[in-house]
C-alpha cells in the first residue's frame, strides 16, 4: 500500500462511499470544438493531501447521430478498478446545441461494506424517470432490492436532472450560456434524491493540467436538499471554457481530508 493510499483506508466505510460518488461525479463533459465530434478517453488521478493514490479513473466518449433532427447520441462510460474499489457507469443522452436529455444510466461496482447494482430509465412521454436497482450497506448480510418512480415535471423540484457522469456537462452548457452568474439548480438521481445549487466562485483563474495552461471557470455545487442517510458533499469545479468546460480539477474533503481530482490526459480516439 502506498503512503498516498493509506489515509484511505483508514478513513471510515462512509468515507469510501463517499469518494466513489465523487469520483464519478466529475467524469462528464463537452470536448474541446476541434475535436467535438471525435470519440474521446479522458484520465483522472486522485490525490489525497496533495499525493497521487492508486486510483485512477478512465472516461470514454462515444458520439453518433441519432436522428434528422439534429439531436446527437453521447455514451459516457466511465471505469475505476483495483484491489479495493471498482466503479462502472455508462450515461446515455442525446444533445442539441446543449440542450440535453438524458436517457438511461447503469451504476454497478462495490467499495469496503458496500456494493451497487442500478439503473435509471427515463421516460419523456410520460415525465417519468424509474430506478431499479440492488444497494448493500455496511452492516447488511445481502443486498436489498428497491424501485421508485421520479416524476420530471414535480414544480417542486424545479433544475436539470442529472447522472453522476451528465451533471458537469449540465453546468458548463448553462455558464456559457448565463447572461450572468445566476445560480443553477440540479436534482440528482440515484438510489436517493439530492439536489443541489451551483454557484459562480471566480472566472479567469488559470491552473496547469495535463501539462497545459488552461484559463477556468470555478464553481461550487452544493447540497440543499437530500435523503435522510444519504451522502452529499459540498464539491469544488475548475472548469475550463477553451475545452467546452471539461473540468480540469475537482476538490472537497473527506471529513477534515482534502481530497483533489486532477485531469491528467485527454486523447481523441481515431476513427476505425
Amino acid at each position: 500500500m502506498t503512503t498516498a493510499s493509506r489515509p484511505v483506508r483508514l478513513r471510515s466505510l462512509q468515507y469510501c462511499r463517499v469518494f466513489m460518488l465523487l469520483l464519478s461525479m466529475l467524469l462528464a463533459a463537452k470536448t474541446d470544438a476541434s475535436i467535438e465530434e471525435a470519440n474521446l478517453v479522458l484520465k483522472y488521478r486522485v490525490y489525497v493531501l496533495g499525493l497521487p493514490t492508486v486510483f485512477d479513473a478512465a472516461l470514454s466518449v462515444e458520439r453518433t447521430v441519432a436522428d434528422d433532427q439534429g439531436n446527437e447520441k453521447v455514451v459516457l462510460t466511465s471505469n475505476l478498478q483495483n484491489w479495493l474499489v471498482r466503479n462502472f457507469h455508462r450515461s446515455e443522452l442525446t444533445l442539441n446545441d446543449c440542450r440535453y436529455r438524458p436517457q438511461r444510466y447503469h451504476n454497478y461496482g462495490f467499495s469496503p461494506g458496500w456494493r451497487f447494482d442500478d439503473t435509471v430509465e427515463y421516460d419523456w412521454d410520460t415525465l417519468q424517470a424509474s430506478y431499479r436497482g440492488e444497494l448493500q450497506r455496511p452492516g447488511q448480510r445481502e443486498a436489498v432490492y428497491q424501485e421508485f418512480e421520479h416524476r420530471l415535471d414535480d414544480p417542486a423540484r424545479v433544475g436539470a436532472y442529472v447522472d453522476k457522469l451528465s451533471q458537469v456537462f449540465v453546468m458548463g452548457c448553462h455558464f456559457d450560456a448565463a447572461a450572468d452568474d445566476r445560480p443553477l439548480l440540479l436534482n440528482y438521481l440515484d438510489d436517493t434524491l439530492g439536489r443541489y445549487r451551483v454557484r459562480v466562485v471566480q472566472r479567469g483563474k488559470v491552473v496547469r493540467v495535463a501539462g497545459r495552461d488552461y484559463t477556468t471557470l470555478q464553481v461550487q455545487s452544493a447540497p440543499f436538499e437530500a435523503t435522510p442517510g444519504s451522502i452529499h458533499r459540498r464539491v469544488n469545479y475548475w472548469l475550463v471554457p477553451e475545452l467546452g468546460y471539461l473540468p480540469a480539477l475537482i476538490k472537497t474533503k473527506l471529513g477534515s481530508l482534502p481530497l483533489t481530482v486532477k485531469l491528467v490526459d485527454l486523447v481523441p480516439v481515431p476513427e476505425q
